[in-house]
């Protein structure tokens, strides 16, 4: 099987992703929300990099997750590294408008340790994404610090996620969802951007 090539893979994960035929279906078990995955250009940060927003549909402008995500390839597997954003508020609603994420390099970074999503090749054109192994992706939840399990499957028109945590010493399940993965479409992708300001 041909190993996909960077700009293919990101061809893939990127886009704007939206479980709105499961919200509808299921509106008492899940959430109608969307994910953008938007590739910034590659001198913004000399590599290959994304900006995502994750937000409930019914409030697009307060986004519960902002990240930068950085790319790279090892062998088989895509790396996908998760980083803070200095004065995230400033670039609410870049996943909308590029044009907000203009000065976003002149912001800090910093790297969430544990935190990198892997990805391999599972069929030809569907990946399958984990946390890096070692349970150190934390997060705080009330009192309890817990650590992340994350599961993403995806390909060129759907992405299937499932994020969950544990409590640290019982290794309790604290949150995630009870009735299974979000299942989302993708509805617009940018493949001419990745074109245009990648290759």
């Amino acid at each position: 099987m041909r190993t996909k090539t960077v700009v293919e893979f990101s061809k893939i994960i990127s886009g704007i992703f939206s479980n709105k035929e499961q919200a509808l279906d299921n509106p008492k078990k899940f959430a109608h929300i969307q994910i953008h995955i938007r590739p910034l250009f590659f001198k913004t940060y000399k590599c290959f990099a994304f900006y995502s927003e994750q937000r409930y549909q019914h409030d697009i402008w307060n986004p519960y997750r902002q990240s930068i995500n950085k790319l790279s390839h090892e062998k088989e597997i895509f790396i996908l590294s998760n980083h803070k954003i200095q004065a995230k508020e400033r670039f609410t609603g870049g996943a909308l408008d590029i044009s907000l994420l203009d000065n976003i390099s002149k912001y800090k970074l910093y790297k969430k340790s544990g935190c990198s999503m892997h990805f391999r090749e599972a069929e030809p054109g569907n990946f399958s994404g984990t946390i890096e192994s070692g349970c150190k992706c934390y997060i705080q939840y009330g009192k309890h610090k817990t650590y992340v399990k994350s599961e993403v499957r995806v390909n060129k028109n759907n992405l299937i996620s499932e994020d969950s945590g544990y409590e640290i010493k019982t290794h309790k399940k604290l949150w995630g969802s009870d009735f299974g993965p979000l299942i989302f479409k993708k509805i617009d992708n940018f493949d001419y951007f990745i074109e245009e300001h990648w290759e």
